[in-house]
């Protein structure tokens, strides 16, 4: 039995390149950082403006949006729903472009 030294070219030698991710796991994750970054975004000038307790006022508004914090998450959480299908959808525009041939004007 051999002993792995951690020579170069030992056939023992675990791998150093990163494991890579699979195409789903890339689109979900190409998907959902930049539509949580921009829901936020969107929350914080949102709620800079409106108070959710305002929308708690309302006649017929669910008891649970009487909570001020509970409002800023729904809130978070409909930001975040409304980018995330703006991002897939750039990504399905972006996977399913025709080639152009190089040199030609669009």
């Amino acid at each position: 039995m051999t002993q792995d030294n951690g020579a170069p070219g030992s056939s023992t030698q675990p791998d150093s390149t990163p494991a890579s991710l699979g195409r789903l796991a890339q689109d979900v994750a190409v998907t959902l950082w930049p539509s949580f970054l921009a829901a936020s975004v969107a929350t914080m000038v949102f709620f800079a403006f409106l108070d959710p307790l305002l929308f708690g006022e309302a006649a017929g508004s669910p008891g649970w949006l009487e909570n001020r914090m509970a409002g800023y998450a729904a809130g978070f959480f409909f930001f975040w729903v409304i980018c995330t299908l703006s991002s897939a959808l750039t990504l399905y525009l972006v996977r399913t472009a025709r080639p152009t041939a190089a040199g030609r004007s669009r």
